[in-house]
């Protein structure tokens, strides 16, 4: 009695795990697609609006002063596509798309604050096309827990026709999906950065946070 006992129980016991592996392993979705939006923190913090330039005694500075002033900042914030094929149920490889634009106006003046020129408005635009990986360390029912990390090329453009191409990287040091079946909702915390050299910093800590919408199938 007690041998068929042990027999019916390690039974059970092997169909559970099987239940389970077959979970983790077999029956994950393969492929996802996701859109989102992240903060520009780095990029309000440098790029803003300079002092505006009003002197008190005007007419001792010399005739031939004059000072370019930037105004009226805003931005887009961070907005990215993505799509990632989950190798296993922890392991998932992808391809990110990013772009975020900054816009001012600049107009030079005077030592009276009178504008001596047209006023330019200026458009900056990034884009970043990087591979990303992709580590899921909790999986739950309704909840999953992952990391990323990736790099790839910034393209820095605007509208004066100039453009330069650096690196940029991205990493998420902690993340949490909720969702069931194929609908996922995201928040990420990590950062992206992107420089050319020491005068060139493109991003430094920048999208700290993002929110995303992901599709599995």
């Amino acid at each position: 009695m007690r041998y068929k006992s042990f027999v019916v129980i390690t039974l059970l016991s092997l169909f559970s795990v099987s239940s389970f592996a077959s979970l983790t392993d077999s029956t994950y979705l393969r492929h996802e697609v996701r859109v989102g939006w992240g903060d520009m923190l780095f990029e309000t913090a440098v790029f803003h609006d300079s002092p505006r330039h009003f002197w008190a005694n005007p007419e001792a500075i010399s005739p031939e002063y004059s000072i370019m002033e930037k105004y009226d900042h805003a931005y887009t914030g961070h907005f990215f596509a993505e799509y990632q094929y989950n190798f296993k149920s922890w392991l998932a490889l992808g391809f990110q798309v990013d772009f975020e634009g900054i816009f001012w106006k600049e107009t030079t003046y005077d030592r009276y604050h009178s504008p001596i020129s047209g006023t330019t408005d200026l458009k900056n635009y990034d884009l970043s096309l990087m591979p990303i990986l992709r580590f899921t360390y909790f999986r739950g029912k309704w909840v999953n827990l992952y990391s990323n990390i990736g790099g790839g090329m910034l393209i820095a453009f605007d509208n004066q026709r100039e453009c330069e191409i650096a690196p940029v990287f991205t990493t998420s040091l902690f993340s949490v999906s909720v969702g069931q079946g194929h609908w996922f909702g995201s928040v990420e915390l990590g950062l992206m950065g992107a420089l050319l050299n020491q005068q060139k910093i493109y991003m430094l800590g920048s999208r700290l946070f993002n929110v995303s919408l992901s599709y599995k199938f």
